[in-house]
C-alpha cells in the first residue's frame, strides 16, 4: 500500500502514541506477555476501519490491529485516539517477527480481512493463511476462540480453505458470495464491512467468508 504521509505521520504518532506499539523497535514478546486480558486480533488491519467498528460495538473487549507498515498503523492509532476508543490498540510489525515467539493463548477471536493474496505461486508462503501462520495462530488462540477470513479473491480463498483443512483446523462455515447483514451480539465480524468490502460490493464482486478454529 502506498501512503503519502509527509508531516502527517508526525501528527499521527503524536496523537496516537498511546494506542500504538512498534514491534520493530520494541520487544514484541514482552508486549504480548504483558497482556492481562484476552484480545480480539485483526491481522493486516490497514487503516483500522473494521476494527474501530468492532471496538465501538464491543466496549467490553480489548481489540488489537496489526499491520507491517508504520504510516498505516500510525494513522489507525490516530483514529482510535480521536474516537476515544480506550479498548483499541495497534501493533506495527511483521508476523514473521513475533509469530514463533507468542506461545501463550491470549486471543479470543481473530480476523483476516482482505489479506494480500500474494498471487504468484512462489509467494504463496507469504500468505496469512499459509500452514506455518496457521500453526502460530493455533498457539495464540484460546480454546473457545474462532478465526474469520473474508476476501474478494476466489483463488486465494479456495487455497486458504485447503490450507485450513490440511492443517487440521475445524471449519464451521464457508460462505461464497454472502449478502450484507446486521452484526450480532458475538465477536463475529462477518457483517462488519471493511473499506475494501464496501468498495468491492459496490462493484458487484462476491465476498468469500470462512469461520474456523484449530483442531483440538
Amino acid at each position: 500500500m502506498r501512503f503519502r504521509t509527509g508531516h502527517r505521520l508526525e501528527k499521527w504518532l503524536e496523537v496516537g502514541h498511546e494506542h500504538l506499539f512498534d514491534a520493530y523497535r520494541g520487544d514484541p514478546l514482552a508486549w504480548y506477555q504483558a497482556l492481562q486480558e484476552p484480545i480480539a486480533l485483526e491481522m493486516g488491519c490497514g487503516r483500522g476501519g473494521f476494527i474501530r467498528q468492532m471496538a465501538r460495538l464491543h466496549p467490553e473487549m480489548r481489540f488489537v490491529g496489526i499491520d507491517r507498515v508504520l504510516p498505516v498503523a500510525a494513522k489507525a492509532a490516530y483514529g482510535a485516539a480521536v474516537d476515544g476508543l480506550a479498548n483499541l490498540g495497534f501493533v506495527v510489525g511483521d508476523v514473521e517477527q513475533f509469530g514463533p515467539l507468542w506461545t501463550e493463548p491470549k486471543v479470543a477471536w481473530m480476523y483476516l480481512n482482505f489479506s494480500d493474496p500474494w498471487p504468484k505461486k512462489r509467494h504463496h508462503k507469504r500468505r496469512l493463511t499459509a500452514p506455518d501462520k496457521l500453526a502460530w495462530y493455533a498457539r495464540w488462540m484460546l480454546p473457545e476462540a474462532w478465526l474469520e477470513q473474508k476476501t474478494d479473491n476466489r483463488e486465494f480463498f479456495e487455497w486458504s480453505v485447503e490450507s485450513f483443512r490440511t492443517s487440521g483446523w475445524e471449519i464451521a462455515e464457508i460462505d461464497r458470495g454472502f449478502a450484507p447483514g446486521t452484526p450480532g451480539p458475538t465477536l463475529s465480524g462477518k457483517y462488519v464491512q471493511t473499506e475494501y468490502e464496501a468498495k468491492f460490493r459496490q462493484q458487484g464482486q462476491p465476498i468469500y467468508y470462512l469461520l474456523a478454529r484449530p483442531g483440538r
